[in-house]
């Protein structure tokens, strides 16, 4: 499924890399910083997604087939055909520093993974607010109001609704979800965040709307642009690249990013050659991404 890519890292790996430094791949999933600027939430739009999108959200871009059906993560070197008994768990600590974890073989695991990764942002009081076995977690931060709100949901978007709304139950505004693990993500990288919700980008070049790929040995970095001007990036790659997500603004040639869930702003140029293939040029370089079609990679 992974390909040998005799490229360099381009632009977006090396921007991106650069952005979200990174842990030590013993604990390769989430931790996140609470520096971030969160803008006030704007009326949500609905951004419709295909079969395949839906599946990348809930289950990652490798753990999708090109009908958008669950492909079961890969372990002990074949492909499970019965779910087994993973774990999610999350963690954050009293100056809303938080850690996550996903794909666990047992609780105790979780827990420990997600303490883990709380506890790389420097605080030593991170307790687990929320462990499942079967359904995803979120947690959703106020930063300026010192609140937070977390949860379950049957899917990584349902549970980041619910995570939103109790934060906003005790914050008023300005909530912002950073983690968003599912049992059944791959532990070997960090977990999706769904696109944003509550919050309404700017506009965006119809062109760009699409999950688009960047070959990177070895694995994949996956982009996903929706039509309200929000994305999400994660890597699916061996790099311990963060996820992160937020909002876009794409016209003529140009775009800019923000991230909501840590520091990271960016712009660039763009171009297409044909409907499929987007070049990417900036201060550090260029880079080729290929869109994800129905029909496969």
């Amino acid at each position: 499924m992974i390909r040998r890519n005799a490229a360099s890292l381009t632009l977006w790996a090396i921007c991106l890399l650069a952005t979200v430094w990174l842990a030590p791949h013993s604990f390769a999933q989430e931790d996140q910083e609470s520096d971030v600027y969160v803008p006030e939430p704007q009326p949500e739009v609905d951004t419709i997604m295909s079969p395949r999108e839906a599946c990348i959200e809930n289950f990652g871009y490798m753990g999708c087939g090109p009908e958008g059906e669950p492909i079961l993560q890969q372990r002990n070197g074949q492909r499970n055909s019965v779910v087994a008994a993973h774990w999610a768990a999350v963690a954050i600590s009293k100056s809303l520093k938080a850690g996550a974890s996903h794909g666990e073989n047992s609780a105790a695991a979780a827990d420990q993974t997600a303490l883990a990764n709380c506890r790389r942002n420097g605080p030593t009081d991170c307790k687990i607010v929320t462990r499942s076995s079967n359904r995803c977690l979120a947690l959703a931060i106020a930063y300026n109001k010192g609140e937070n709100g977390y949860g379950p949901g049957t899917d990584r978007k349902s549970a980041a609704i619910g995570a939103i709304s109790r934060c906003h139950s005790v914050s008023g505004a300005n909530c912002v979800v950073v983690v968003a693990p599912c049992p059944e993500d791959d532990p070997r990288w960090s977990a999706p965040l769904p696109l944003p919700t509550g919050v309404q980008g700017g506009t965006v070049d119809r062109r760009m709307v699409g999950t688009w790929q960047l070959l990177v040995n070895p694995g994949y970095w996956i982009w996903r642009v929706a039509p309200n001007g929000t994305y999400e990036f994660h890597s699916e790659a061996m790099d311990n690249a963060r996820t992160n997500a937020g909002t876009i603004t794409a016209s003529n040639g140009n775009y800019s990013m923000h991230a909501l869930n840590l520091r990271f702003d960016y712009t660039a140029t763009y171009s297409f050659q044909g409907p499929d293939t987007m070049i990417v040029k900036g201060s550090l370089g260029t880079s080729t991404y290929h869109r994800m079609t129905a029909n496969g990679r």
